[in-house]
């Protein structure tokens, strides 16, 4: 689950780096963070690990609350992020997360019953789609079974003592990870070993209940080059073995549902990415001095969508070419604005700008932080090729 925008909207936060948090959190990358050790006898840091992952292995069905908050900052900035979800288990395939926080998403579900993943928000139909694998390991990363899982794998645990969480007595574990420190060999992390090696510190500490071992509280320290990220996890009000209803992890029967895998594709060049689709994509104005990222084809059904990222070391942009809609929902509140022979919608989200438009039934956009002129410039030859 990854924490959307909060009012601090300035731009600072490196995505990169959010995504190498992910990524150490999921493996449990971590060095010891000192407390005051307990005085009476307590179990060692495996054994508290081991009972709370037999605890949530164990479970029929669980619901609680995960709030996460994100902050990053520097000598000269300082960003923060958060989100709220309510998640609810059912042995042995459900699993469902309510979207509570952010407002922009509130009221967003997605949810599994092992055999399809569906998603329903506040506009549109809800749609369904059989998960491939790269779907499964998403939604295993935002399951909190499969976190205590990944937590009581390939790890050193030393138990630092006690501490008091929200009222509740809990251990504090230091967790230290033993396996490989290699990245998966997926696309979604290509660009991220650099940024790892900048990383200097991570600190990876778990808080579990004395009583029942619940997890309480994960929290993530990332020091690097560009500043220090703090991802700090909560789980509220767990309760387990509660009597859920299968009909919670299954698609509503009441609106009209949309069935469909969705594939996505990376390809090395804007050309190899236009020779996989039906459409043609006209190759942006590259400002000098950026260069393709990424060019990824992402398909439901026979409807596709292109997307080119392009980047300079400091600054991205992202052009998309797609027979669906995925901008829509910014319809509401977009100005308009007359770029060639094309009027365009433009809305700004912090210091980001999109530029959008539809043309021959295909929807179009421009997005970054480079300034709405630049963005209509680097638009420029998409317009003139509709």
């Amino acid at each position: 689950m990854t924490p959307p925008a909060s009012d601090t909207d300035r731009g600072v936060l490196s995505l990169r780096l959010a995504a190498i948090v992910a990524v150490l959190l999921g493996a449990g990358v971590a060095v010891g963070m000192a407390v005051q050790p307990d005085a009476t006898t307590a179990p060692s840091g495996e054994d508290v690990l081991d009972r709370t992952a037999e605890r949530y292995a164990d479970a029929d069905s669980f619901v609680g609350t995960v709030a996460v908050d994100v902050t990053f900052e520097n000598e000269t900035d300082r960003v923060e992020r958060s989100a709220r979800a309510q998640v609810q288990y059912l042995a042995p395939d459900g699993y469902r997360m309510d979207v509570l926080a952010p407002d922009r998403v509130a009221n967003t579900t997605v949810a599994t019953n092992g055999s399809v993943m569906w998603l329903d928000g506040p506009a549109g139909p809800p749609v369904v789609r059989s998960p491939n694998a790269s779907q499964s390991e998403r939604l295993e990363q935002v399951n909190v079974s499969r976190t205590v899982e990944k937590l009581d794998a390939n790890t050193s645990v030393t138990n630092r003592g006690t501490a008091t969480v929200d009222g509740e007595e809990t251990y504090v574990l230091d967790v230290e990870y033993t396996g490989s420190t290699e990245l998966p060999d997926d696309e979604r992390y290509a660009n991220l070993s650099d940024e790892l090696d900048r990383i200097e510190e991570t600190n990876l500490t778990v808080w579990v209940d004395t009583d029942d071992y619940r997890l309480h509280k994960v929290e993530a320290v990332v020091t690097g080059d560009e500043g220090t990220m703090t991802t700090t996890m909560r789980f509220e009000s767990f309760r387990f073995d509660v009597a859920i209803h299968e009909s919670s992890f299954q698609p509503p029967t009441d609106r009209r549902v949309v069935s469909g895998a969705f594939d996505r594709t990376s390809y090395d060049t804007l050309a190899d990415a236009n020779a996989a689709v039906d459409f043609s994509v006209t190759e942006p104005a590259v400002p000098a001095g950026f260069e393709l990222q990424s060019a990824v084809v992402g398909s439901q059904g026979d409807r596709a969508t292109v997307t080119g990222v392009y980047g300079n070391g400091t600054a991205e942009f992202v052009v998309v070419a797609s027979e669906r809609n995925p901008l829509s929902r910014f319809d509401t509140d977009g100005e308009s604005l007359a770029v060639g022979n094309e009027t365009v919608t433009v809305v700004s989200r912090g210091d980001t700008t999109v530029l959008f438009w539809e043309a021959d039934g295909r929807t179009y956009g421009v997005a970054g932080s480079l300034g709405q002129d630049r963005l209509a410039e680097i638009a420029g030859p998409l317009i003139a090729a509709d």
